[in-house]
């Protein structure tokens, strides 16, 4: 990709400003204290533990709204990196933050840090990925 297919230097600021903002609310939203839970019910370590894996609970049980939700949330994360980056940056550091968040939730005993998240998660990274792809091949389509 050419630098002529990224957005311009004022509309990368703009996005870069934009994206650390939101970045900044994703980590409120999945890092804060929640004062109205009690203890999280995760497996010990979390996304690390290989039987939150593989348990078949794991993968069948859960809201589909919270997982929508996930997917949702994470979404503009990568349409931000796709729009910033090239290259395997483009999916490394998106995928990178969803790994982040779910390991720093292990320890917070009202968070829970768990496969399924983390799937949905980086599914919402890569679907916002795709559209940053879609957006800018059309740009660079009518240039």
């Amino acid at each position: 990709m050419t630098a002529k297919e990224l957005p311009g230097r004022p509309a990368r600021t703009i996005i870069a400003t934009l994206g650390l903002f939101y970045l900044c609310a994703v980590l409120w939203v999945t890092l804060r204290p929640l004062p109205w839970a009690t203890e999280g019910n995760q497996e010990p370590y979390g996304i690390l533990n290989p039987r939150a894996w593989i348990g078949s609970s794991t993968w069948l049980s859960g809201s589909p709204l919270e997982v929508a939700a996930n997917v949702a949330m994470f979404l503009p994360l990568g349409l931000v990196a796709g729009l910033l980056f090239r290259g395997a940056a483009r999916v490394i550091i998106p995928v990178a933050v969803t790994v982040a968040i779910e390991l720093a939730q292990i320890p917070l005993g009202d968070r829970i840090s768990h496969p399924r998240d983390l799937v949905a998660n980086a599914l919402g990274a890569v679907l916002g990925l795709m559209i940053a792809v879609l957006v800018v091949s059309r740009r660079s389509a009518r240039a």
